[in-house]
């Protein structure tokens, strides 16, 4: 969905969207320590994080997938860099490493990523009124955001300011501006890498102050060491999803509203929800992390003494 320049202070649903920055380390490190940390809906629409250890700055609710299992599809183009064969069995294995880990006694997080197959739409959005799909696409012709030379890719949540539950989630690539590469052994920026870092923010995390985890919040270039999961992530995603019940086989990974190949697509039975969105506004959580909010508003619980800013 694109934003629009419509004001809404009745908002329930708040889009958020995570930047993966290109960075060279010149000088700079940070001491490793396990603390990892997941993004929260935080008081009056504002997009925090939540960690353990607690920061002074935590606040709200964690996000989190309702559903143990979450569909996700590839854009049908994948890039010029990268086929859509090399591109999706990289995803589905980013997914898998997530899903895999052991959270104690062979125990995994109860939480799966299902390919879905591919979608013909091109760009991030959700649809409060008709099917959604969850995509990971690249953009090999334009950066449509700001940050073109300094970004690698966007992760892109739409969730429940209320109560966290996550609703769509969407990754974009900078294949304009990016020269991803998949071979250990050629290293330009690691696509490999990169997916596993965006795949945790798709699950609901955010970044880390542990240098070594794969969700801290820079990238060398010419590293590939993103693609394993450290103690960090580990205690991260098994804290998001606790081990329980296996996942049963007919779990529905269909998205919200039902699956959608087409952008924009028609509108399906009329419900109890209408769609506007505020301008966004970009705050910094760290030097070489940013995040920026844009509102969607919803009629289901209008509150006339609480504003929700994006």
């Amino acid at each position: 969905m694109r934003k629009k320049n419509e004001n809404s202070g009745r908002s329930k649903v708040l889009r958020w969207t995570a930047s993966t920055l290109l960075f060279i380390a010149t000088g700079l490190s940070a001491e490793a320590a396990e603390a990892y940390c997941r993004t929260s809906s935080c008081a009056d629409g504002i997009t925090g994080a939540r960690c353990s250890p607690a920061l002074p700055t935590d606040c709200g609710t964690e996000l989190f997938w309702k559903n143990p299992c979450v569909g996700f599809s590839m854009q049908k183009d994948a890039s010029a860099q990268v086929s859509l064969a090399v591109a999706t069995d990289i995803f589905e294995q980013a997914f898998q490493a997530w899903a895999n880990v052991d959270c104690g006694g062979g125990k995994k997080p109860r939480i799966s990523a299902v390919n879905l197959g591919t979608v013909v739409c091109d760009a991030h959005e959700y649809n409060k009124k008709a099917g959604n799909a969850n995509i990971i696409l690249f953009q090999d012709e334009t950066w449509p955001h700001v940050g073109a030379n300094t970004t690698l890719a966007l992760t892109t949540v739409t969730y429940n300011i209320e109560t966290g539950e996550i609703y769509d989630a969407d990754m974009e690539m900078n294949s304009a501006n990016v020269s991803f590469t998949v071979d250990s052994m050629v290293v330009k920026y690691d696509l490999p890498s990169i997916a596993a870092h965006e795949t945790g923010h798709f699950l609901g995390l955010s970044h880390t102050s542990d240098s070594g985890a794969t969700m801290f919040l820079d990238y060398s270039p010419g590293s590939s060491a993103l693609r394993t999961l450290e103690a960090d992530d580990i205690a991260a995603i098994c804290a998001a999803y606790p081990p329980g019940d296996p996942i049963p086989s007919s779990c529905d990974s269909t998205p919200r509203r039902g699956f959608e190949s087409e952008c924009s697509p028609p509108p399906i039975e009329q419900e109890a929800e209408s769609c506007t969105m505020a301008p966004g506004k970009t705050r910094s959580s760290a030097v070489l992390a940013a995040i920026s909010l844009a509102a969607l508003g919803s009629l289901l619980k209008r509150r006339r003494d609480r504003r929700h800013h994006p």
